[in-house]
């Protein structure tokens, strides 16, 4: 990913299997190296309480890009991804994305036939669509109407868009939230790959400021590529005047 440039330093994002660069694994090109003092903070642009500024966060599998407007802010588009995808530490069990696993799953196999057949994509989907360096890039939409799912199905598909849009707090995330229920007849849910959990499946939620993409990497449940994008958004595009 590259961010635009607004009154700071160009920074480039690298694709998390890759090393060095903000952002990326590593700090020479090297393999991946592990560790909290792989990850970096970085200011883009001039912090303020009213101008468009960024805030990013990166390192291994990794990358949070918030631009902050006054009192407006995105997190689009950014990378949350995992590898490992479960690990252990002090006896328990760690999943860094097994909320956005298990609930995506969850929901497709809440699906009836009918609905099921729709979302299930006839093509095999094996990385992000939209990922690094496909930026200001769209895709047409597929799979399954939000609309077209019962009330309970919705809260389930609500569920899963919150642990991307969670990631910000509640005065960011609540608007946020609000914002893309009012898009419910343009969103839609695709799907591909086996719906047993535990298997590696390609997941997308779509809609008008709204691109989520979950895909396991080389078939790895335990290698996890994420993007969350705004089309409308990414990078506070709507912010540029103030």
């Amino acid at each position: 990913m590259k961010i635009q440039d607004f009154n700071g330093p160009r920074v480039e994002l690298v694709s998390p299997q890759k090393g060095g660069g903000q952002g990326g694994p590593g700090g020479g090109g090297g393999g991946p190296i592990f560790g909290e003092n792989e990850y970096f903070l970085a200011f883009v642009g001039k912090p303020s309480e009213t101008d468009r500024w960024m805030l990013q966060f990166g390192g291994h599998h990794l990358a949070i890009n918030l631009t902050l407007a006054g009192s407006q802010a995105t997190m689009a588009p950014s990378l949350p991804a995992a590898q490992p995808a479960s690990y252990t530490v002090e006896g328990r069990t760690v999943r860094p994305l097994g909320n956005e696993n298990d609930k995506a799953f969850a929901l497709i196999n809440a699906l009836d036939e009918k609905q099921r057949g729709q979302a299930i994509l006839p093509s095999r989907v094996a990385d992000l669509v939209l990922g690094p360096g496909r930026d200001g890039r769209t895709i047409q939409p597929e799979g399954l109407r939000a609309s077209a799912l019962t009330t309970a199905q919705q809260t389930m598909l609500w569920d899963v868009v919150r642990e991307w849009v969670g990631i910000m707090n509640e005065a960011f995330s609540q608007p946020r939230m609000a914002e893309l229920r009012t898009n419910l007849t343009d969103t839609w849910f695709a799907w591909s790959g086996p719906t047993t959990n535990g298997s590696p499946a390609y997941f997308r939620v779509q809609g008008p400021t709204l691109v989520i993409e979950y895909a396991p990497q080389g078939g790895s449940v335990d290698h996890i590529h994420t993007i969350y994008r705004d089309p409308t958004n990414d990078y506070g595009a709507k912010y540029a005047s103030k």
